[in-house]
């Protein structure tokens, strides 16, 4: 790892303790690094400053939140609004899919790919704060140390998870009785990726996307983060997920119409 001061090195652990949150911009003098700023959800912060260290708690706090109450589907309408700001799966989220804009190359992030924690607490971290389903493979892995790597392929590896299509070549896994707040997500990622003129997709103030249909030069909004939301979605922009649960009853249908092997007649 590159050299940092050792009070830069106390605020790296707290940025990437729960996961990779945050981009760097790191200038060097006589051979140390030092951090002159910290991007954290498409925002800059000085490095140290009083903002950059009310960001931090405030992202430990989403953290704890969910460890204490369990999935973010528990939660009452102003605390899962906090999660989805501050939690640092959220966040993960929008900047795997350029919500927060592009990001300079020369910006630089500390990764900690060999971390392990028991899987019971990366489930907490990753499956409850964004309304994911739990997965657990055998009986009694709860406390079995992983790193996120081995966590995300254990996750994939779910037989009962589909492969939702963002747009050719790229897809998401998730659970065929998706909770809507993720489900949602991902529907706005793929009408943003779609780029119709009649849709468009803008992050609330809490750092959800929500898609906006043109109807007599007005936009109006769309809740996706409801199932309500999402029917009306498809009217606009027909979602994959849909056929998919359209295949599946016609597959269920054609099991039980299939003929049952009648026994043989003894003479």
């Amino acid at each position: 790892m590159a050299k940092f001061s050792l009070e830069e090195k106390k605020e790296i652990v707290a940025l990437f303790d729960k996961c990779d949150i945050a981009l760097l911009k790191v200038s060097e003098h006589e051979g140390v690094n030092h951090i002159d700023k910290v991007i954290i959800d498409g925002k800059d912060y000085n490095m140290p400053s009083e903002e950059l260290g009310f960001r931090i708690r405030m992202s430990r706090e989403a953290v704890n939140l969910i460890r204490q109450k369990g999935s973010i589907l528990k939660l009452d309408k102003t605390e899962r609004n906090f999660v989805i700001q501050f939690h640092p799966a959220w966040i993960m989220l929008r900047d795997g899919f350029d919500f927060n804009g592009e990001f300079d190359a020369s910006l630089s992030g500390v990764i900690l790919p060999s971390i392990k924690k028991p899987y019971t607490l990366w489930c907490k971290d990753f499956c409850d704060s964004v309304g994911d389903k739990r997965y657990y493979p055998q009986k009694n892995m709860g406390s079995l140390m992983v790193t996120y790597k081995e966590f995300t392929d254990i996750l994939k590896s779910d037989k009962n998870r589909i492969w939702f299509s963002l747009k050719e070549n790229m897809f998401i896994p998730f659970t065929k009785n998706v909770d809507p707040l993720y489900r949602g997500f991902f529907e706005a990622v793929r009408v943003k990726l779609e780029g119709k003129s009649n849709l468009k997709v803008e992050l609330n103030k809490y750092g959800y996307p929500e898609v906006y249909y043109n109807q007599n030069d007005r936009w109006m909004r769309i809740d996706v983060s409801t199932e309500e939301g999402l029917k009306k979605l498809s009217e606009f922009s027909p979602s994959p997920f849909d056929d998919m649960k359209v295949l599946e009853s016609k597959q269920k249908q054609l099991k039980k119409k299939r003929p049952t092997k009648k026994g043989k007649k003894r003479k």
